[in-house]
């Protein structure tokens, strides 16, 4: 979803909202009157700072690299690693016990 800038024309005050393009019209309230949407410069996520791999040695310059680096070498950046989650074990006794008061 898109985020918008939207600033009240009577006091001043600003506010980002999120809005999927079919509602980008519309706006909330501020003061009495609709607020309006301001021009506003994107986000840009800067490519990552070059490094050098503990694995090889090697320089590491972009994303595409780094991606493909981990995969060539079996490597998982952490964060990003798959967690086994353990099942719990099933406890039939704590069912048995209440039953067993139940049917008293």
């Amino acid at each position: 979803m898109p985020l918008y800038d939207v600033k009240c024309d009577v006091c001043g005050h600003t506010d980002e909202i999120f809005r999927s393009v079919k509602e980008m019209d519309d706006l909330p309230e501020c003061c009495g009157q609709k607020m309006h949407r301001v021009l506003s410069a994107p986000m840009v996520i800067a490519d990552i700072q070059p490094y050098r791999s503990q694995k090889t040695g090697e320089w590491i310059t972009s994303r595409t690299k780094h991606r493909n680096h981990l995969k060539a070498h079996g490597l998982v950046e952490v964060g990003n690693e798959k967690m086994e989650i353990p099942k719990p074990k099933k406890d039939d006794s704590l069912k048995r016990e209440i039953a067993r008061h139940i049917y008293k």
